[in-house]
């Protein structure tokens, strides 16, 4: 059985902190949500308490991002499915940053789509942070590649070096990529 710190541990670790909350009221085309969706998607806390339409909403999406984001909100809606999707937003709190949508099409009693609830995680990260992540990484395949050495498993040990040369090349190009900069 799993104590109660550790369970939740384990929760934070597969699920990622939610930045923001929506609900879409298909039938009258308002989207509600929180204060953050706000500050993402440039719209005043009013405009989200009284539901602002869609057609506003995706205004603060990036152009390139704008058409493949209103073909999977269609697809979700005709097929009464869920939506996810990875897209950049542009607002003047937060400036342009990478977010996943979330949401999910619910049903009438008639079966006709009616609500679209959701939330969004912000994907965005520094190149720092990113390069730090791939060295813990090589790290802790270091360290699994001892174990495995230690025990006699070359084949494992073989395929753990391959995975610290990968980080290698991506640490690599980073370095490459700042410095170009």
């Amino acid at each position: 059985m799993t104590s109660a710190p550790e369970h939740s541990r384990n929760v934070h670790m597969r699920y990622p902190p939610i930045d923001g909350f929506w609900t879409w009221d298909i039938k009258r085309d308002r989207v509600y949500g929180d204060a953050n969706l706000s500050a993402y998607f440039d719209l005043t806390l009013e405009e989200f308490s009284h539901g602002a339409p869609l057609e506003r909403w995706m205004q603060s999406i990036e152009r390139e991002d704008q058409p493949r984001v209103r073909l999977a909100i269609r697809k979700a809606i005709e097929r009464r499915s869920g939506f996810r999707e990875v897209y950049k937003v542009r607002s003047e709190k937060m400036g342009l940053r990478k977010i996943l949508a979330v949401g999910q099409c619910y049903v009438d009693g008639m079966g006709e789509a009616a609500l679209y609830p959701g939330w969004f995680v912000d994907l965005t990260q520094d190149a720092a942070s990113e390069e730090h992540s791939l060295r813990e990484i090589y790290n802790h395949v270091e360290q699994a590649k001892e174990i495995a050495q230690s025990i006699g498993h070359d084949m494992l040990s073989y395929l753990l070096d391959n995975i610290q040369e990968e980080i290698q090349q991506r640490l690599g190009d980073k370095s490459r990529r700042r410095k170009s900069s």
